[in-house]
């Protein structure tokens, strides 16, 4: 397969499922919460599972679990206790200790996460599997309005001005995904996405429509060499 080259002047990561795994975690979750609260409609937690996959909870647990706005934030911790702490994770992903290590030795400032987890869960997340944090910071589930969750472009458009105050400048960005939901963010807020195959195939993101289409995808961060170019932009090659 011929090398492709993406020309970008920032990445924006995502977090769960391109950089980390915890999937078997929130498996874990689901399936306990199903016993407590029981989903809408009879659905199954497998079935909810896959559904909210990429989305915040803050939206998610209210759509699927009825669980009301005042005990939002308590149930969150809840959720993502069980998901650092039942086994499943989460784990690094393969080339993505060495990709950020990278990017973030060559242009630290050119960088950020955006992930639809909360604050405390993202820090230990990275903690936990060795990963470095940001120098502009993250952009989390805390950051973002009611309702603006991803595929919402608000989350992206956030870890944009995270980097840059220049208008639009969303629209240089490149944005890692593994779910529909994040990649349909990042092309709404104008960015080039690239699909990481974690949670699903290559198929079955080749034939995605509409803004859950990726400019790109690779089967691992393995695949991607980044540079810095005498602009101060970035080349990543993926072989």
């Amino acid at each position: 397969m011929t090398p492709s080259t993406i020309l970008a002047e920032a990445i924006l990561f995502d977090l769960d499922g391109t950089l980390i795994h915890s999937t078997q975690g929130v498996f874990n979750a689901w399936e306990e919460f199903g016993k407590k609260h029981p989903f809408v409609d009879g659905l199954e937690w497998r079935d909810v599972a896959h559904k909210t996959h990429g989305r915040r909870l803050a939206e998610t647990l209210k759509q699927y679990c009825n669980i009301q706005d005042d005990e939002l934030p308590q149930t969150i911790y809840e959720f993502e206790d069980i998901v650092i702490s039942c086994g499943g994770g989460p784990d690094v992903l393969p080339g993505a200790s060495q990709l950020l290590n990278d990017v973030n030795q060559i242009t630290p400032d050119r960088w950020t996460i955006v992930t639809s987890a909360s604050s405390r869960f993202a820090s230990a997340a990275l903690t936990r599997c060795n990963l470095p944090f940001p120098s502009k910071g993250l952009v989390t589930a805390d950051d973002i309005a009611s309702g603006q969750g991803k595929p919402n472009p608000a989350p992206y458009l956030a870890g944009a001005r995270r980097i840059s105050n220049q208008d639009a400048f969303a629209t240089k960005c490149l944005v890692i995904e593994d779910a529909p939901s994040g990649l349909a963010a990042g092309r709404r807020a104008g960015a080039t996405t690239l699909a990481v195959c974690t949670n699903h195939t290559r198929e079955f993101l080749e034939t995605r429509i509409g803004d859950e289409k990726p400019d790109f995808i690779v089967d691992n961060l393995e695949h991607i060499i980044v540079q810095v170019l005498p602009s101060g932009g970035l080349s990543l090659t993926i072989d």
